[in-house]
């Protein structure tokens, strides 16, 4: 039951990166430029000053790489969590991959009212899908037998 049980949260963990990972590439086109779109919004934030500015403004033309990272990352990180195969290298790729893409997405805290609702929920659903890849991390698959849970 606990193999079906670890499976099944696996499964349920990975299932969001598989499947954006495929949308990337069944919309290559769309899916970049809506990402040098978001790196374009948020350069255009005041509150982007220094360091940070300068690291989206060298952003925008690697836009493309940055695509392809991000499509490996999703689908190598899924498939490595979904298959039970480096389950700890899948969540901590998957880990890292949320990092940024939280931050530079779902920027709740530089909008306001119903837009800045959505947002903030969006955050918070990848800081939640953040603590499951920790989890995952720190457990790997789990358990395979109840003599290893004490």
């Amino acid at each position: 039951m606990q193999k079906f049980i670890g499976f099944l949260g696996r499964l349920c963990f990975s299932a969001i990166f598989i499947i954006a990972g495929i949308n990337k590439l069944m919309t290559w086109d769309t899916s970049e430029q809506y990402l040098v779109n978001q790196l374009l919004d948020v350069l255009s934030k005041s509150y982007m000053e220094g360091w940070a500015q300068g690291l989206l403004d060298q952003m925008v033309p690697l836009a493309p790489t940055l695509l392809v990272l991000a499509t490996i990352a999703e689908l190598g990180g899924g498939l490595l969590v979904l298959l039970g195969i480096q389950v700890r290298l899948g969540a901590l790729i998957l880990c890292l991959f949320l990092i940024p893409t939280t931050f530079l997405f779902h920027n709740f805290w530089v909008l306001e009212g119903a837009a800045q609702q959505l947002q903030m929920v969006m955050f918070m659903k990848n800081l939640s899908i953040f603590g499951g890849g920790l989890l995952v991390l720190a457990f790997g698959k789990g358990p395979k037998s109840v003599k290893n849970l004490g």
